[in-house]
């Protein structure tokens, strides 16, 4: 699996975040990877409705349909037809209260949740809460040019070998070789952002990731 993150790029945003959808479902079809998109809130329906992919947002705060301004709401996140959230990026952080507080207002919507950790510590307590995705990434690598599965395999591999869940690994993620090691080492996905948005061919890029599984 691919969980591409679209987050707030010229390049994906706007008009670009339909033609980038159109191609990530092109080599879905092609390659038989499944792609999961994480879109900003504004283009959720959008996408839905006009490329016809699985759409995910990219952060849903814990609350409920009432008087919070400003937060995204779970319940919204449904309605324009999303299929889950990603709790916890390294790049939108929150207290571990916070990601079981928001995962049970998704599973109240049915909305599934993959959650990012960045220590081992963390991804034990997180797995306690029974997520449907564990995301494991070095905050320190994420848009460089070094992958977190090519410095610390060690640590990866420590992780995966004590759950079950599908498990993605992130952060320098570029490569059709990047998603051969995290294979290797037992991952199921992984989850990458400018390896693919910011690419001069967006599409040869995101095939060369997914013939990786193959």
């Amino acid at each position: 699996m691919i969980f591409l993150s679209l987050k707030t790029y010229k390049e994906s945003s706007g008009d670009q975040v339909i033609k980038l959808c159109q191609k990530a479902k092109q080599v879905a079809q092609q390659t038989g990877v499944k792609i999961m998109i994480g879109a900003q809130p504004f283009d959720i329906r959008r996408i839905k409705k006009e490329v016809g992919i699985e759409v995910w947002a990219q952060h849903l705060d814990p609350i409920d349909p009432g008087r919070h301004f400003g937060w995204l709401s779970p319940y919204s996140a449904k309605l324009a037809g999303a299929t889950g959230t990603m709790i916890n990026h390294a790049e939108h952080a929150v207290p571990f209260k916070t990601i079981k507080d928001i995962m049970a207002k998704c599973q109240t919507q049915g909305l599934k949740t993959l959650v990012g950790t960045d220590s081992i510590a963390l991804a034990k307590k997180v797995i306690k809460l029974k997520p449907d995705y564990l995301a494991f990434e070095n905050p320190d690598l994420i848009a460089g040019d070094v992958s977190f599965v090519d410095q610390d395999a060690d640590r990866i591999k420590k992780v995966i070998d004590f759950t079950s869940m599908p498990f993605f690994v992130g952060a320098g993620i570029k490569t059709k070789e990047h998603v051969i090691k995290t294979v290797q080492l037992g991952g199921q996905g992984v989850i990458l952002s400018s390896g693919v948005v910011l690419a001069k061919n967006q599409q040869a890029a995101l095939r060369d990731l997914a013939l990786g599984f193959k």
